[in-house]
């Protein structure tokens, strides 16, 4: 499903002495299936936009459809959330359940479903987020390391087979080795799911490596719309706004300085950086 947002506004706390405009006529159009990184400083409203996509919150003004369902009617955000699956800074406090079958399985659970169904779904999204079934489905989801929990939390998330994926920060508090695997398995089940994921992060090599597309906002407006490949080419701008290079990028700008001409722009990703210098010749470098 499309996203369309046509020029809009949002305050929190309207009308009182603590009023504060959030999101200022914001338009944007996210087609189907693509991996959006929002980022932006710290209160530049990108959760305020995530949640106001996925109707969480009522814009003051403008327009908001998803797919065929306008988020300003009450009716269609109540289908629209059949559709959508939020992931929220801390996954762990989405997990209400005894064990970890029954917090995946919850939703299903309140469809009717037989048991017996319910029961393959969960095992498919507990091994599509590379959980083992047999081992954990028993286990309350408090006896499991923190990345195992946020994993259980979106197995939770994937079980209804959402449309679009809402992700505001779920990393947050992983190590790297694990940020790079729940990551992984989100982008892995987006490819064969085609779903659209709208992913909020402060951390740029993520945005680099997994998005088809930044957008940057600042004080409630949108800064900037790009590919990362485009990243270079805006990069004066988000300097100005407390962005740093990421050791990838410092590294592509050292590189540079050794060639005559401009790198390719698909070296925004590691693995393309890589397999650039591994063709190199020596008289090259």
């Amino acid at each position: 499903m499309d996203i369309v947002v046509e020029n809009v506004n949002c305050m929190l706390a309207a009308r009182t002495p603590y009023y504060k405009k959030v999101i200022d006529r914001i338009s944007l159009h996210v087609p189907a299936g693509q991996f959006v990184a929002i980022m932006g400083p710290t209160g530049s409203g990108k959760t305020t936009l995530g949640q106001m996509i996925g109707g969480l919150i009522l814009p003051h003004s403008g327009v908001i459809r998803v797919g065929p369902y306008q988020v300003n009617n009450k009716a269609d955000r109540h289908l629209l959330w059949k559709t959508i699956g939020f992931l929220f800074q801390f996954p762990e406090h989405q997990v209400f359940e005894d064990t970890v079958f029954d917090h995946i399985g919850a939703g299903l659970n309140r469809l009717g479903m037989s048991r017996e169904w319910v029961s393959e779904q969960v095992k498919q999204a507990m091994e599509a987020v590379g959980v083992c079934y047999s081992q954990f489905k028993d286990l309350s989801p408090f006896q499991i390391s923190g990345g195992e929990l946020r994993r259980i939390a979106l197995a939770g998330v994937l079980v209804t087979e959402p449309e679009i994926l809402i992700l505001d920060e779920p990393t947050a508090g992983l190590d790297s080795w694990e940020r790079s695997r729940m990551l992984s398995y989100i982008k892995q089940i987006q490819d064969e799911k085609k779903m659209t994921v709208l992913y909020i992060t402060h951390r740029l090599e993520e945005a680099l490596e997994y998005s088809d597309r930044i957008l940057v906002l600042d004080h409630g407006q949108l800064y900037a719309d790009f590919h990362p490949c485009k990243i270079q080419d805006h990069w004066c701008r988000l300097e100005r706004i407390g962005f740093v290079k990421t050791p990838l990028l410092r590294f592509i700008d050292s590189l540079e300085k050794r060639f005559a001409e401009k790198l390719p722009e698909s070296l925004y990703k590691e693995e393309q950086l890589m397999s650039f210098i591994t063709n190199l010749s020596r008289e090259d470098l």
